[in-house]
């Protein structure tokens, strides 16, 4: 193992102050390349155990959409020692369990009582090391037949959902793993063989491409010797490189119009290359995001809810990933409204910032609201345990907090307006109508 690594505000490049909340912590590695974060907090008798595999959609290869999610559902399975995982966890009163993929990482969380952290890890191990012997076709006829539906209930049954889908596929065409989004296709997940998932299994689910972090009631001490027990003989996997993609960039505009059958308002989005996540821009991006759609003070909800009553909402968001975002405006029109007057007003809003700035009242209040949100989350111990794992998945460092709120406090109205000019051109961009399905025939018809 290697030497422990304390968490110290002084490994932050940007100024911290002595107030700003840090996660005390200790990392390390087993020999066979887990990574361990175990972070003490005895005020409850209770632990989260958090589990990131640094495998997502950004891992995917054509005509392989949708895999990393399909082996999220797979690894809920039995395993070789642990038939029924689920009654287990039930019987030693597991709660908040549950996991999740994104275009990044795929994670697995639970909280137990303290006294349960043996089973936990011994269940967690078992997910990690001992899956392969149990898979087979009809689990994975399963969990293939269990994606694909959540793709038709989330997205294609879901008004605005197959937008969301062709917004990956522009910003991302093929061959880039984040077409199709993490969803996939249903025709690739249902042609996903056994070979190919065993295979992908293989690959990307070893300990060397996992982080383990644990928040709660433990002796450090005792936690280790048990993480080596259940861990410690998982052999390692092969290396897995980093996704050697660069980011597709816009060069004009696209027009995009989606009819969609569930939708009973129209919808309009303005849709731009965005940045990597923990970029030096990203919290500018972020700030602005807030001023310009986020709750009943931003200048869209203003603007067009309040003032000239077109829309019945509005948002905006800046969306970091590993191989490049995506920052989005838009809004859903009132009845009797259209697109065409959800534009205007948006890009009359988006010009005012970058003609005229924006003030530092509403900096400072999009600021705080952002600071606030994150150090709220910590309260809870999960929240803390996959903000560590985060922060060790994308930066290498889980005691990047105190910069992490040093560089939201730096934002400055300058910077906003600069981030604005820089990452919101006109002439690069996608402009995306989402419209009730049949509504453009009937528009033709009453001219």
């Amino acid at each position: 193992m290697l030497v422990r690594v304390i968490a110290l505000a002084a490994l932050c490049a940007l100024p911290a102050r002595a107030a700003d909340p840090e996660i005390k912590f200790e990392k390390y590695r087993l020999q066979n390349g887990l990574t361990v974060i175990l972070s003490e907090d005895r005020r409850l008798p209770q632990i989260s155990v958090n589990v990131w595999y640094h495998v997502g959609a950004a891992n995917q290869t054509p005509r392989r959409s949708g895999f990393a999610h399909l082996f999220e559902h797979l690894m809920f399975s039995s395993t070789k020692h642990a038939k029924d995982p689920d009654q287990i966890w039930e019987s030693i009163g597991g709660s908040n369990l549950n996991g999740s993929t994104n275009f990044d990482r795929t994670n697995y969380y639970e909280t137990v009582p303290a006294n349960e952290l043996p089973t936990a890890l011994w269940l967690e191990g078992e997910r990690m090391g001992f899956i392969l012997p149990t898979l087979d076709q009809e689990k994975l006829r399963i969990q293939r037949d269990v994606v694909s539906n959540e793709r038709r209930q989330r997205y294609e049954n879901s008004p605005y959902g197959l937008a969301f889908i062709r917004t990956c596929d522009l910003l991302y065409p093929q061959p880039h793993p984040y077409y199709d989004c993490v969803i996939g296709d249903i025709s690739e997940i249902q042609a996903a063989s056994l070979e190919d998932v065993r295979q992908f299994l293989l690959q990307y689910y070893g300990p060397n491409n996992a982080s383990l972090v644990l928040v709660g009631d433990f002796d450090s001490n005792a936690a280790r010797q048990l993480i080596d027990k259940y861990f410690g003989p998982i052999p390692r996997g092969p290396d897995v490189p980093k996704p050697a993609v660069k980011q597709p960039m816009l060069t004009s505009v696209v027009r995009e119009k989606v009819e969609d059958k569930l939708a009973q308002l129209p919808r309009f989005e303005l849709i731009w290359n965005g940045l990597r996540q923990y970029d030096d821009e990203e919290a500018p991006g972020d700030v602005l995001a807030d001023v310009l759609g986020s709750g009943r003070t931003s200048r869209l909800y203003q603007s067009m809810v309040l003032k000239a009553q077109v829309a019945s909402n509005v948002d905006a968001s800046d969306n970091t990933e590993s191989l490049g975002g995506w920052i989005s405006v838009g809004a859903t029109a009132r009845p009797g409204h259209s697109p065409e007057e959800l534009k205007t007003l948006i890009q009359a809003a988006i010009d005012d910032v970058k003609q005229n700035g924006v003030s530092a009242e509403e900096v400072e209040r999009a600021k705080r609201k952002i600071m606030a949100g994150r150090v709220r989350g910590l309260e809870r111990a999960a929240a803390r345990a996959d903000l560590l794992n985060e922060y060790e998945a994308f930066l290498g460092n889980p005691g990047y907090l105190p910069r992490d709120i040093a560089r939201y406090r730096a934002v400055t109205p300058q910077s906003v307006q600069a981030f604005a000019k820089k990452w919101l051109p006109d002439d690069r961009r996608i402009e995306m109508e989402i419209v009730p399905a049949g509504a453009s025939a009937r528009k033709e018809a009453a001219r």
